[in-house]
């Protein structure tokens, strides 16, 4: 048996705002929207990079997805920021910081809780686990 792929789940009640947030401001994008009869979505699929998101159309319920946080790496941090800057200008953004493991983030919480880390780099491995 082999691990192929991790697609994280998110709950959010209004998930056309999500997804239309998602894509502005975070640049995600493009979204699969299932209706299922009905005007709002119900489920959808939204593409990152070369991940895929899973929403489901409902408020989460209790022990579903709190305290989460999602990374994502960047190859431009800077450009990623200006972008989270300018498409939502009421967020109160902290820049890019070099972190003292390896990668330069910044972090952005959706209106809906849901934290986003943006990664450019790799964490620095543990001294411990260097060769001598």
């Amino acid at each position: 048996m082999a691990i192929t792929e991790v697609i994280p789940y998110l709950y959010y009640a209004d998930a056309d705002a999500a997804l239309d947030w998602l894509e502005r401001v975070l640049g995600f994008g493009p979204s699969t929207r299932w209706k299922m009869g009905g005007q709002t979505t119900k489920e959808a699929d939204i593409v990152a990079g070369d991940c895929r998101i899973s929403i489901s159309g409902r408020a989460p319920g209790a022990n579903e997805g709190g305290g989460a946080l999602l990374v994502v790496h960047v190859d431009n941090i800077d450009a990623q920021f200006s972008r989270v800057a300018l498409a939502a200008p009421g967020l109160n953004l902290a820049p890019p910081e070099k972190q003292p493991y390896g990668p330069w983030t910044f972090t952005v919480a959706d209106p809906w809780g849901y934290k986003w880390n943006f990664w450019q780099g790799e964490a620095d491995p543990p001294v411990d686990s260097l060769p001598e």
